[in-house]
């Protein structure tokens, strides 16, 4: 083992640094809502207009990458854990998975069934679940969904497929 908590060979680049990374992708988002949302009516704190909170969270979404990014900068590659080990591809593709599946099915299928192709897509993004469990996480994601979108929102999606009713 080499000085550090690295084993012998392994790269401490700041390249490597994940709080850096992290750091600069929340600038960036932030920076990015900062510039697509230039044109908004910003108001006051009395009389808010359109973009008045959509910049305060921008705002504070650069505060906290320059926080995040600085802390990785100050703290460098001192832990394994600060460090990327490689992508991870197969959860990147299941959640993306996961996300066409419930968008392609919305509003052909219904929510119900949207759902359930979303949940199963990412069942693969880790562990999987056994076949009870994915179930009953369908239904209860279903049932906490229609209760707040549909009733208690009353956002006009179709629950069930439509030749089901």
């Amino acid at each position: 083992m080499s000085s550090g908590a690295y084993p012998a060979g392994r790269p401490t680049r700041l390249i490597d640094n994940r709080d850096l990374w992290a750091g600069a992708v929340l600038a960036a988002t932030g920076l990015a809502a900062l510039i697509l949302g230039r044109d908004l009516t910003v108001g006051t704190p009395a009389e808010m207009g359109e973009g008045f909170v959509p910049r305060a969270m921008a705002i504070a979404l650069v505060a906290f990458g320059v926080l995040v990014g600085g802390l990785g900068l100050w703290r460098g590659n001192a832990a394994p854990e600060a460090c990327f080990d490689g992508a991870r591809w197969r959860p990147v593709m299941f959640v993306s998975a996961a996300i066409l599946a419930f968008v392609a099915a919305l509003q052909p299928l219904g929510l119900i069934t949207a759902i359930a192709a979303s949940a199963v897509a990412a069942n693969f993004a880790g562990e999987p679940l056994s076949a009870r469990p994915l179930v009953l996480l369908v239904a209860l994601l279903s049932a906490g969904v229609i209760a707040i979108f549909v009733w208690g929102l009353g956002l006009p999606l179709r629950v069930l497929p439509a030749f089901a009713g």
